[in-house]
Order: C-alpha cells, then sequence, then structure tokens
C-alpha cells in the first residue's frame, strides 16, 4: 500500500510580501520621503549669498581703486601748485608794482594835460595867499583845484578873512579868465589850533572832466 502524501498547502503570500521592497515610497507616510526640497532651498541660498559677496567684493575693489586714482590725481595736482606758487606769488609782486606805477603815470599825463602848470600854480597860490591864510593843501582834480588851509583868529573875523579871500582870488591877474567859478565849500573850527579850517573849490573854465 502507497504511502501517503501529505496535503499540499498553497504558499502564502504574506511571508512574500514582507520580504520585498516596494518599487516606490509611500507618499502617504512622510518620514520616509527624501528631503529634496530642503536641498533645493539650501543650494539657490547660498549661490545667491555667494554672488551677493561677489557683487559687494567687486564693488569695494573698484571704490578703492578709484579713490586710489584720485587721491594720485590729488596729489600730482598739488605738486603742480606747489612748484607754480613761487613763480606766481612774483607775478603778482610784479602786476601790482605795474599797477602802482601805471597810476602814477596816468596821474602825470592828467598833470601835463592840465590847463595850468602845476609848479607855476603853486606859485601863484602863495602869491595871493593874505597873511592871516595858511594853506595846507593843493588837489588838481581834472576840472576842479580844491585848497584847504586854516585862518587865524576868532570865528566871525576869520569867517570873514576867508570869504574876502575868495573874492582876492578871483580878481588875482595870474587866475583871470582861468576860473568858472571860486566858492568857499567848507569851514569849521579847530579846537586842537583855534584856528578855523576852510575848504576853496576852483573850477576851471571849459574843463573836459579829466580824470583824478
Amino acid at each position: 500500500m502507497l504511502p501517503m502524501l501529505p496535503f499540499l498547502k498553497s504558499p502564502s503570500n504574506k511571508p512574500a510580501v514582507a520580504l520585498m521592497p516596494a518599487w516606490h515610497p509611500s507618499f502617504r507616510n512622510t518620514e520616509h520621503l527624501p528631503d529634496t526640497k530642503a536641498v533645493r532651498t539650501a543650494f539657490f541660498i547660498n549661490g545667491v549669498a555667494i554672488i551677493i559677496t561677489v557683487v559687494i567684493a567687486f564693488y569695494l575693489l573698484s571704490s578703492e581703486l578709484g579713490l586710489h586714482d584720485l587721491r594720485t590725481q590729488t596729489a600730482e595736482v598739488q605738486a603742480e601748485i606747489d612748484k607754480d606758487k613761487p613763480g606766481s606769488d612774483r607775478a603778482v609782486v610784479m602786476f601790482k608794482k605795474f599797477q602802482d606805477e601805471e597810476k602814477k603815470l596816468n596821474e602825470l599825463k592828467d598833470f601835463q594835460a592840465a590847463p595850468v602848470v602845476g609848479s607855476d600854480l603853486l606859485l601863484q597860490f602863495g602869491e595871493s595867499l593874505p597873511p592871516k591864510v595858511v594853506l595846507s593843501s593843493v588837489s588838481y582834480r581834472g576840472p576842479s583845484i580844491v585848497l584847504r588851509g586854516s585862518i587865524a583868529g576868532s570865528r566871525d573875523e576869520a569867517s570873514g578873512d576867508a570869504s574876502a579871500y575868495v573874492i582876492a582870488l578871483g580878481k588875482f591877474p595870474a587866475f583871470a579868465g582861468k576860473f568858472e567859478s571860486i566858492e568857499l565849500t567848507g569851514i569849521a573850527p579847530d579846537p586842537a589850533t583855534n584856528r578855523l579850517v576852510v575848504e576853496i573849490l576852483l573850477k576851471f573854465k571849459n574843463a573836459k572832466g579829466a580824470k583824478k
């Protein structure tokens, strides 16, 4: 009698399923998913940070180079200024001397073009002076002459002498026909000398208004 074979049992699928790895991760279990988003974000953040750092470094380097060039140019310009300064100072001094000499030359031209000769005029004023009158200055101003002086005596007496001197100037032979008018333009007492300070203006006839 043949022995009876044991009943064959169908293999269970449960152990096979447990041993086989899943062909794709379970999206319902987030703990088993790879953190790909975090990796990409960190990469871009680091890349942007590196780019910003490079740009800032390039800007600072460019600014420093620009400042260096500016300092170099400033130093060169200052050196040129320092080099030319002595010559410029000498030129300023010479120009000032030239202006002074030009002023003297113009005054000489005006004096020579005057309707009177200066030396003769001073002599004539000296001859016309009364005993009490003292002249302190004679100024020629192109179309006119200004006399400044003082007169001794009391205020009333000195005022009378001043008016008489103005009249005498108009009648003095050397001045006949030269002046359009002779006026007493200023009169004031001088407490320091007890004299009366006077100013007399003499205007030439047909004067063309020469410079002072």
